[in-house]
């Protein structure tokens, strides 16, 4: 799943493993270390775990100069090494906004994003087929209460309400403090 604030031309590349695969990346981890191929450390890794791993498809983030790309691991047995990955690039409005702050929030919200796996970034970029396609079956479950017609479709709409505060990243309750949502806690965010 990739969310991009922005277009995600500009700033969420995919590219297909054989992009990466000759290139040449220097690790520094306790049982790989130094300059190596990707396609090899891929080899150790699967070696070292004794399963069979594969790079099936990456992405490329990028950010200005006022800005970051923060990281969660989610389930880390050793450090650098986790089960579930949530990646966030932020840019700072205020060009002298500290950078290790900006850092520390996008780490926040990338945590909070492989908790609460969210489909879309916000409402206004969920497609009209996917709000289409979920009234139909929320229609469809509310006809079954045998209630009248204008009960149902007030059920359609308090459901569809519902789905977005599970669906849309910026109406999620923010796991950190569920009190609020995404969306209010870039206020607070913002005064940190």
């Amino acid at each position: 799943m990739a969310l991009s604030a922005q277009d995600p031309g500009k700033s969420v590349f995919p590219f297909a493993p054989a992009y990466l695969e000759s290139m040449s990346i220097n690790l520094d981890h306790p049982k790989l270390s130094g300059e190596t191929t990707v396609r090899n450390a891929v080899t150790e890794v699967a070696a070292m775990v004794g399963e069979n791993v594969k790079l099936r498809r990456g992405f490329m983030l990028s950010t200005t100069a006022h800005g970051v790309v923060s990281s969660y691991l989610h389930t880390c047995p050793q450090p650098d090494l986790g089960r579930v990955a949530g990646l966030v690039t932020l840019e700072a409005e205020d060009s002298s906004a500290p950078l290790d702050a900006l850092k520390r929030v996008g780490s926040s919200i990338a945590m909070h994003i492989v908790a609460a796996r969210p489909l879309f970034l916000s409402k206004e970029l969920v497609s009209a087929a996917a709000v289409e396609n979920e009234r139909d079956v929320l229609r469809t479950q509310a006809e079954r209460s045998g209630k009248p017609q204008m009960a149902i479709e007030k059920m359609v709409e308090g459901r569809l309400r519902k789905y977005f505060e599970e669906a849309v990243l910026l109406e999620q309750k923010y796991v950190v403090n569920d009190s609020t949502n995404i969306k209010a806690s870039r206020q607070t965010f913002s005064s940190d």
